[in-house]
């Protein structure tokens, strides 16, 4: 394949560009939708087996005036669920949250969130926006999508300026109140406790939306992951080898929980998935883990996947906040907060969480962690090793 189209120097730079680190053995445009303004790159690896030997990615999403696209898509097609949001026409901005895909806002009003990695089928996160829509779920208003043939290339929704989101400012707090000695204080400790309200309240409304079921192979495939999981942190982490066993054993419970029911899950929830304002608290990028194939990302899970998630992020924050105020001891806060985001979670969906299982997929969760942290951001890797020394001084969870 010829790369005389696509600049591959600007490529392995971008943020958004999974391919780094391998060897790309060729790449090529291979659609050029909306007259040109997007095109869509083929990118073709040397056999390394760290993923697909092909991927595609959309180039041009920075430069092109969204407002004028989706008054006129051409042969993209425009999925409308909220025609009041898609009438905004006026400036177009880049908010400063651009990570993984390209976000743009117009008039303040819509946010269009381009994705820049394209995979044929169901998009998550389009799809559970849509089901979402006219629901109480805490989430932003879903206006619509963008498509490419079979392709989701942009979600379209409500955006709120102002909103805070992102780990700088929750770490920043929690090492401010351990500077001044009170880390467990109600106005530190009450935003936790609307994540975990606000996670129950979304599970509420999928499962209202979506339904959800027994899975009685479920046990057997979460406990798989995990132990392969915990395979790959024991070759990189010095900790997860010398607490290999007791790890194990934590795992147990997740092959022995009983005729579980699932759903359709947030996949990928954390505290820095929140939209935060005085008024709202809005969870967002339904997308699940950006690094699985779409179907993976579709498969209804156990909501405590996205408890025991959340519970990790925000022992993450408070092992950062530490850092930052001289080690301080964090594990007052850590629990305090943990605690309040389990209570109002169980409060929101009316029912009490199975903690065995919930300890175990924390553990599964933390080795994962762990191994993105040594595999992409290695100066990371201090929070999950915390993370999971606090876990394993919890001991086993009564059942």
């Amino acid at each position: 394949m010829s790369s005389e189209n696509v600049d591959l120097d600007a490529l392995q730079e971008a943020r958004w560009f999974a391919g780094k680190g391998r060897a790309i053995a060729g790449a090529r445009v291979v659609a050029e939708p909306a007259g040109g303004a997007l095109r869509v790159a083929e990118i073709a690896y040397a056999d390394d087996g760290r993923g697909a030997p092909v991927e595609r990615y959309l180039l041009g999403a920075e430069a092109v005036r969204w407002a004028d696209l989706l008054r006129a898509p051409g042969e993209l097609e425009l999925r409308v669920t909220d025609r009041a949001l898609l009438d905004a026409r006026g400036a177009e901005a880049v908010p400063s949250t651009d990570q993984s895909n390209t976000l743009v806002t117009i008039d303040d009003t819509l946010l269009v969130k381009a994705y820049r990695k394209l995979e044929a089928g169901v998009h998550p996160e389009v799809e559970l926006g849509a089901a979402l829509a006219g629901t109480p779920a805490p989430v932003p208003r879903h206006a619509g999508s963008l498509h490419w043939g079979d392709t989701a290339i942009a979600l379209l929704q409500e955006f709120v300026p102002g909103a805070e989101s992102g780990w700088e400012a929750p770490i920043e707090a929690v090492a401010a109140a351990l500077r001044a000695g009170d880390a467990t204080t109600d106005a530190l400790i009450a935003p936790y406790a609307a994540a975990g309200e606000a996670a129950g309240a979304l599970h509420a409304a999928l499962a209202d939306r979506l339904g959800t079921a027994e899975d009685p192979g479920a046990p057997a495939r979460w406990a798989a992951d995990a132990h392969a999981a915990l395979d790959a942190a024991v070759a990189l982490e010095p900790l997860a080898a010398e607490s290999e066993p007791m790890i194990r054993a934590g795992l147990h419970a997740l092959t022995a929980a009983r005729a579980p029911r699932v759903g359709r899950v947030h996949g990928d929830l954390h505290y820095a998935q929140l939209l935060r304002t005085p008024d709202r608290l809005l969870i967002v990028d339904l997308e699940g883990d950006p690094t699985a194939p779409l179907a993976a990302r579709r498969r209804p899970d156990t909501p405590l996947r996205d408890l025991a998630a959340l519970l990790r992020s925000i022992d993450h924050i408070g092992t950062a906040g530490s850092r930052r105020a001289g080690w301080a001891g964090p594990t007052r806060f850590v629990a305090a907060a943990s605690d309040a985001a389990r209570e109002a979670y169980e409060r929101a969906t009316g029912a009490p969480v199975d903690r065995p299982l919930l300890a175990a997929l924390e553990l599964a969760s933390e080795c994962r962690e762990l191994v993105y942290a040594h595999r992409v951001v290695p100066e990371w890797a201090y929070a999950p090793r915390a993370g999971l020394t606090r876990l394993l001084q919890q001991g086993p969870t009564p059942s």
